[in-house]
């Protein structure tokens, strides 16, 4: 297992970079390579479950594990097959900016695979769109 952190930086502001992580039916507005989800609860929470489908057709199931309001940040399981996953997300309201962060583990080529798509997804999150 290996473990690597994502960051960026964008002008949304916080609060609306958390509500964007909230709604997992809109989650493919600003992660557009989930191309489907489906969740247990309308809004995430421990426990939550479902399934994303990346790139149309990359099935993956997953579990929310955490969820922390107060220092928005949340973490879940994505499991691809037998492949596992962890990924852990903060924000961090700055002077003028959001600073997203997510923290992974899994197999290190997987990581490796998914960091452009996750930089990609993360810096929709903190747009001003």
């Amino acid at each position: 297992m290996a473990a690597m952190t994502v960051e960026v930086t964008g002008p949304a502001p916080v609060q609306t970079a958390w509500q964007r992580y909230l709604y997992p039916e809109n989650w493919a507005d600003w992660a557009p390579h989930l191309t489907r989800v489906h969740a247990s609860t309308g809004t995430i929470r421990p426990g939550t479950t479902g399934t994303v489908t990346a790139l149309g057709v990359v099935p993956a199931r997953f579990t929310v594990v955490s969820v922390d309001p107060g220092d928005f940040a949340w973490g879940w399981i994505v499991w691809v097959g037998p492949i596992r996953l962890e990924l852990h997300h903060d924000l961090v309201a700055l002077e003028d900016t959001t600073l997203a962060r997510i923290r992974l583990t899994g197999p290190r080529l997987v990581l490796l695979a998914y960091r452009p798509l996750m930089r990609w997804a993360m810096r929709r999150l903190v747009s001003d769109r």
